[in-house]
């Protein structure tokens, strides 16, 4: 009975020093509550950005180049473009050809529907001789892989809409033939009468001939019209009459690669906050001169620490994942660059806000993973993300990788950016060693 007494009271004293220890050192209250508010953070920054992409399309501005040059009696190519700028479940534009290219490169536009010259010819003449009107349309996956299969959702409910539409343009050609060939066999029939009543006056027998011979061609003409039988392959053709076919104009190899300049983005970061939450480069290790000693001594440790963690990751998503960038040397250099800058920014805070400043890092980095546009493109979330976009160190990370793995062209202003940022954060984190300069070091 004594021991299991005491083993209870072991317990419950235990317990409480636990508490009791909590209690005398409320600094670790605040770490806690910290932690504590981390998934609440994740969970709602991540979803606000996720919420509804494809209840949000409206806002993927889109172009619709008509180039069908119509008929006498159809401009199908006019109406349907004027219909998909003032519809409101897509954000199209109408715009010359060379323009919505270079803006869809650019990532100004995310599709772009070209309507060929022959459209309303082919449409025009489906109740005769059915042929489908071959559609494209332009994405760019190389600027957002998801993006492109939205686009190609998209496509596939409106190109229903355009079977409808092509359809109904042909019923009403069927109609106005129809109309037109009735009228003609009125014709026919009144110039039969005439020509039998000419034959009783006593007309030659050769043009009563030919005159019978063009009715006849006539009436089968028209007949034909009225009740000509269609083969499966133009009732198919009929039945769908438009088919839209995908184009991309910067291919990815596969999802994995589109995506590569997000989650490389948010590697370096993290890599960059654990290594100032573990280390902590506040503390000296020995006596120096001045201050710029004592900052160099120490950053350059961890920049070459930082280098070598980019080396790795490039290493692996190169040759362990597979990874082919369009340009691996550029994409390799961009690491570094990015890797450097992430980690002036995380250090400079850290180093004058202590574990609070890696904290408020922490945070910063799922707001960026919110609001930096890696998954869904930046115009499908909430107006306060799609603001502060631009200005967020991995937008401009992700921008940069994005145009040396897939999109190629100059990194020159973004890469400025970097060094801007490089530069700007490291006289920070001098200022921080200026100000602490007569600090005790840690032997």
């Amino acid at each position: 009975m004594n021991d299991s007494f005491i083993r209870v009271k072991g317990e419950k004293d235990m317990k409480s020093q636990e508490w009791r220890y909590l209690k005398q050192h409320p600094a670790l209250w605040r770490i806690l509550l910290g932690i504590l508010v981390i998934p609440l953070f994740y969970a709602a920054l991540f979803l606000a950005s996720v919420w509804n992409p494809y209840g949000e399309m409206h806002r993927l501005p889109m172009a619709v180049v008509n180039q069908d040059r119509g008929t006498q009696t159809l401009h199908w190519g006019q109406t349907v473009s004027r219909e998909l700028v003032d519809g409101k479940s897509l954000q199209f534009h109408q715009m010359a050809a060379t323009k919505a290219q270079r803006e869809l490169k650019a990532g100004q536009l995310f599709l772009v529907l070209k309507i060929p010259a022959n459209a309303s010819k082919t449409l025009r003449h489906l109740a005769t001789a059915p042929r489908q009107l071959q559609l494209t349309y332009d994405t760019n996956a190389g600027q957002s892989t998801v993006a492109a299969k939205m686009g190609a959702t998209a496509m596939q409910k409106l190109q229903e809409k355009l079977n409808q539409s092509a359809i109904q343009a042909e019923l009403q050609a069927s109609q106005k033939s129809a109309v037109s060939a009735g009228q003609q066999l009125k014709v026919t029939a009144s110039q039969h009468a005439q020509v039998s009543q000419a034959s009783l006056l006593g007309l030659p027998a050769t043009q009563v001939a030919v005159a019978t011979q063009k009715i006849a061609t006539g009436l089968a003409k028209h007949s034909q019209q009225l009740s000509a039988p269609r083969r499966a392959d133009q009732l198919k053709q009929l039945a769908m009459p438009v088919k839209l076919t995908q184009h991309d104009v910067v291919a990815v190899a596969n999802n994995g690669t589109g995506m590569a300049p997000y989650f490389m983005a948010i590697s370096l970061f993290v890599g960059c906050i654990t290594l100032n939450i573990i280390y902590d480069a506040r503390k000296r290790h020995g006596n120096y001169r001045n201050f710029v000693y004592a900052w160099l001594d120490k950053m350059g440790l961890l920049w070459g620490f930082v280098v070598l963690a980019a080396s790795c990751m490039w290493l692996g998503v190169r040759y362990i994942i597979g990874l082919r960038p369009l340009e691996p040397g550029k994409t390799y250099l961009l690491s570094l660059l990015i890797v450097l800058a992430f980690f002036s920014l995380v250090t400079c805070f850290r180093l004058w806000f202590g574990l609070t400043g890696a904290w408020l890092m922490l945070l910063f980095m799922l707001f960026q993973i919110g609001a930096s546009g890696g998954t869904y493109p930046i115009e499908l979330t909430n107006p306060f993300y799609r603001a502060v976009h631009p200005y967020l160190p991995m937008t401009v990370a992700m921008a940069g990788l994005r145009h040396t793995i897939s999109l190629g062209g100059s990194i020159a202003g973004i890469s400025w950016i970097l060094v801007g940022i490089v530069v700007g954060f490291s006289l920070g984190t001098l200022a921080y060693f200026y100000w602490h300069r007569a600090d005790v070091p840690e032997l």
